[in-house]
């Protein structure tokens, strides 16, 4: 994530902007300075220093935003299989399978699960079988869709 900031120095310049009068091309260029954060706590130092080092001379934070990176925005696009899943695979709530899935996927992320559950999954291989599992219930989730958007009658 980043913090942008932009910034007004200059007593008239703020003043001007608090009266929205316009800017010359000079004093855009001179007196407004955009500055890019990698953290929060970098900001805040920075307006810091500003602020001990300006002393009497005035300035004015114009406008201020987070931007998340390209690795979070990525994160967002990718496919949420589980919601899919969750949406469009009948009876969803009442599936054998999912519960059992839930509980393969604790099971490999090494969380808590409970004695009757980890006697019954204890030989398996947990991957193979989550893999093979999940599988099965997105095709049926897939197959489920397919039939609402794209119904038979089209065909």
């Amino acid at each position: 994530m980043s913090y942008h900031t932009k910034i007004i120095f200059g007593k008239d310049q703020v003043r001007k902007y608090h009266n929205n009068e316009e800017f010359s091309d000079f004093e855009k260029s001179i007196n407004f300075k955009k500055y890019v954060f990698e953290t929060k706590a970098e900001m805040n130092a920075f307006y810091k220093g500003v602020v001990e080092s300006m002393g009497r001379l005035e300035f004015e934070v114009i406008n201020e935003f987070e931007d998340k990176n390209n690795q979070e925005k990525e994160d967002e696009s990718e496919f949420d299989y589980w919601g899919f899943i969750e949406k469009y695979y009948p009876k969803y709530y009442s599936c054998n399978n999912v519960l059992l899935s839930d509980i393969l996927t604790r099971k490999l992320d090494g969380e808590e699960i409970c004695e009757k559950d980890l006697d019954y999954v204890k030989d398996w291989d947990v991957r193979k079988e989550l893999f093979e599992l999940d599988k099965e219930l997105l095709c049926k989730a897939f197959g489920n869709y397919f039939d609402i958007i794209y119904p038979e009658k089209f065909q």
